[in-house]
């Protein structure tokens, strides 16, 4: 039967993206490599050939491994690969996140697409440029370094020319990459550092077939898979004649507690699990957290503790303590866009498309599951609906392998429904973050100490030498493949501890432990910067209340304890920004019935990557303990930025997710699964409710680039709930601010 065929690349709109390392690489590793060093990716993927193609006319095509999820980082590779060849970008054509035809470059994920990725094309394409500028001082019997190009063409001083396409036939790029080139100095640089107009958005405005939720290739049938009641529940028994008697019914699969349809449209597929699961008789398994409140079940059970950081110093004694409790719910991906895939089975071989954000991860799983080898598996990325982080895209694609087995070789499209991502999806963890400081006599702190207690933050497939399978549905099989051994990630990278270690290396004597639980009874995963957010977040409550236990205003007071220039270089700009003067918060005054203040947040993602300050301004109503922002100013520092509108974006987009984390998304469950399956039980910002939002750029062409997808996050709701704390004297310890939380804070 005929594959389908309307699925080219180009019709997928294969894009490029963030890096997730997951093969095995040091998260640490410096961006632009040293002398004798060779960046992560280059490592992973060593020949030249994987990441750029000359065509015998001269045409060049990159290859990435990074995927499009809406940050526009497909632009900035094709501007990194144009500035190094000296081409138009309109002449480069970029694909990426295909397993037959991409580097293996691991996840989107982490800030990274830019810093490792960036710089391995980078690389390969300064190599490319070394190499067809020999071809033409050879033939001309002069040195490289006296050649200049411009439009895919060499030139020298006397005038002669050669293009790239008369050079391509003496070039090999079936070789490694020749590490040892130099990129192109960035004072030389027309493309890098501008705003490139993004080249993925024309196809979106105009409604060309760019999304996977688009595509209909012929012969398509619909999957729908019936959910159990509950996260532990066992499939018993169903009655096979009638879900097969149901209108429009191709196939029903069972695979041990896996059930699921394959129906001619979709919705007879989605009615007919539906009707198989309220029929089918279940066993529900223990209730979620054995029925207690989900911070109580995570101190009652037991936790594997580390200490992650440790330093010692000269400090003046201890006059006082302050201890406090910070805690965070469950907060999910909440995509607008539901999960979905196609699958293939063709001559036993699988094509799955996928919106995942690691294709390579995704298909080692994917061949664990269905007991296949990984080379008879092709992934293909096909953009979907963003989410940054592990939402339902790598579980869907499974769903749809699973029911494709059962459609005699024509494709099945499974989508899931908004109630199912939410339900089903992995969530991001559950914390509690216990924090204690010694201050001497004039305030100023003698020690510091963060304590995390979370599950996992990065359940995705494809783990580096795990053993089991992260694809939900895996483990419901007849002979199922269990999820591996849940661990969390090291210093300086981390996970459920990022962002924990202080940025205030003023301050002695400081101690970061976790408290990890392996046994999550809600499955929890990636979700935007990981434990990033909240460990900085609580960071930066933490030190306003020092400061204002010590009488002194919260810049002046991180400005005294700071020792890196450039996190105190954003913190003045956004002050600057926001036209604000500081002021010594005053602790407990006499309410009013709206009480406007004025926070700010600081942090270095990672403590490795960007560095970014934001400064809030919001409106308490005291009577209904309600928030509203008001305003937010932010200032970035990513070093040399490659496009800085797409910078602006990631860095904007970012603090309106966080205002949204901060103020309202808390999931709620009952004794089977996660309830809160709907906007209306789950709410998210909506435009109405958007504060003002302006933002600055501090540029350093002559530093290496630093990740921001996820510099934003964190400072922007310190800032929010800084600015509570600042107009009303009281600290809400509880993520998110809602109303009830806000009023108990004031009447306690």
């Amino acid at each position: 039967m005929p594959g389908p065929a309307p699925l080219s690349r180009r019709g997928l709109g294969l894009a490029a993206a963030a890096a997730g390392l997951a093969i095995g690489f040091r998260l640490d590793a410096p961006a632009r490599a040293a002398e004798g060093e060779v960046t992560p990716m280059l490592l992973a993927n060593p020949r030249l050939d994987t990441w750029v193609r000359l065509a015998p006319d001269g045409r060049i095509t990159v290859r990435t491994g990074r995927v499009e999820l809406g940050q526009g980082v497909l632009t900035a590779m094709r501007q990194i690969a144009a500035e190094e060849l000296d081409l138009d970008p309109a002449a480069i054509e970029v694909l990426s996140a295909d397993t037959d035809a991409a580097p293996n470059e691991g996840f989107t994920a982490g800030s990274m697409s830019v810093r490792y990725g960036g710089e391995a094309l980078g690389v390969a394409c300064a190599d490319l440029r070394a190499s067809l500028l020999r071809v033409a001082a050879e033939a001309w019997g002069t040195e490289p370094s006296r050649l200049t190009v411009a439009d895919a063409t060499i030139q020298d001083a006397d005038g002669r020319r050669m293009t790239y396409g008369e050079a391509a036939g003496r070039v090999s790029v079936a070789r490694p990459v020749d590490t040892s080139v130099r990129r192109k100095d960035p004072a030389l640089g027309r493309l890098v550092g501008t705003s490139l107009p993004r080249t993925d958005l024309p196809a979106k405005v105009f409604g060309q077939q760019v999304f996977i939720h688009d595509l209909r290739p012929e012969g398509m049938l619909f999957g729908a898979v019936a959910r159990p009641p509950g996260y532990a529940a066992r499939l018993l028994s169903f009655d096979e004649a009638a879900a097969r008697a149901l209108p429009g019914v191709v196939a029903v699969v069972r695979d041990g507690s896996f059930l699921g349809v394959v129906a001619r449209r979709e919705e007879q597929a989605r009615e007919a699990a539906r009707r198989i699961a309220e029929a089918a008789a279940w066993e529900n398994g223990d209730p979620l957290f054995g029925g207690k409140g989900v911070f109580d079940h995570m101190k009652g059970i037991d936790a594997e503790e580390k200490v992650l950081h440790r330093t010692a110093g000269d400090a003046q004694g201890s006059v006082r303590a302050h201890r406090v409790e910070y805690r965070r719910g469950y907060q999910a991906h909440a995509s607008i866009g539901a999960s979905c895939a196609l699958a293939q089975w063709e001559g036993g071989r699988l094509t799955v498309w996928s919106h995942t954000q690691g294709p390579f991860p995704l298909r080692t799983d994917l061949a664990k599951a269905l007991r296949v080898e990984e080379a008879s598996i092709r992934v293909v990325h096909a953009q979907g609906s963003g989410c940054y982080g592990h939402n339902g895209a790598d579980d869907v694609a499974l769903d749809a392998a699973l029911l494709a087995r059962a459609a005699g070789g024509r494709p099945v499209r499974v989508h899931w429904t908004h109630e199912e991502e939410m339900a089903w999806e992995p969530w991001s963890s559950a914390m509690i973050v216990r924090m204690e400081a010694g201050l001497g006599f004039d305030g100023t702190p003698t020690s510091w100490t963060h304590d995390v207690r979370s599950f996992s933050h990065n359940t995705r497939p494809g783990q580096p030498g795990a053993q089991g399978c992260n694809l939900r549905s895996a483990w419901m099989l007849e002979r199922p493949v269990g999820p591996p051994v849940s661990t969390d990630a090291p210093l300086p990278a981390g996970a459920a501890a990022r962002n924990a270690v202080p940025i205030y290396a003023g301050i002695p004597n400081q101690r970061v432990s976790t408290h990890f639980l392996k046994e999550a009874p809600i499955r929890t995963s990636a979700l935007r910067t990981l434990g990033g957010y909240f460990n900085a977040l609580c960071g930066d409550l933490f030190i306003d209340e020092l400061a204002a236990l010590a009488g002194k205003d919260p810049v002046s007071y991180r400005l005294a304890n700071l020792r890196d220039p450039r996190l105190a270089a954003v913190l003045h700009r956004a002050v600057e920004l926001a036209g604000w003067t500081p002021e010594a918060v005053r602790l407990s005054p006499a309410l009013e019935p709206v009480m406007t203040g004025t926070g700010i947040g600081l942090t270095r993602y990672k403590n490795t990557d960007c560095y970014v300050a934001v400064v809030a301004r919001a409106e308490v109503d005291t009577r209904s303990g309600a928030v509203r922002p008001i305003a937010l100013w932010a200032a970035v520092d990513a070093g040399r930025v490659v496009n800085p509108d797409g910078l602006r974006n990631q860095i904007e987009g970012g603090m309106v997710q966080s205002t949204s984390w901060t103020l309202l998304e808390e999931g709620r469950w009952d004794a089977n699964r996660i309830v809160s399956d709907s906007y209306a039980d789950y709410p998210i910002l909506a435009f109405p409710s958007l504060p003002r939002i302006e933002s600055a750029i501090i540029d350093r062409p002559d530093q290496a680039p630093l990740g921001a997808g996820e510099g934003s996050q964190a400072p922007t709701g310190a800032a929010l709930a800084n600015a509570v704390f600042a107009a009303t004297g009281r600290r809400v310890p509880e993520i998110p601010l809602t109303p009830g939380r806000v009023r108990a804070a004031l009447l306690a």
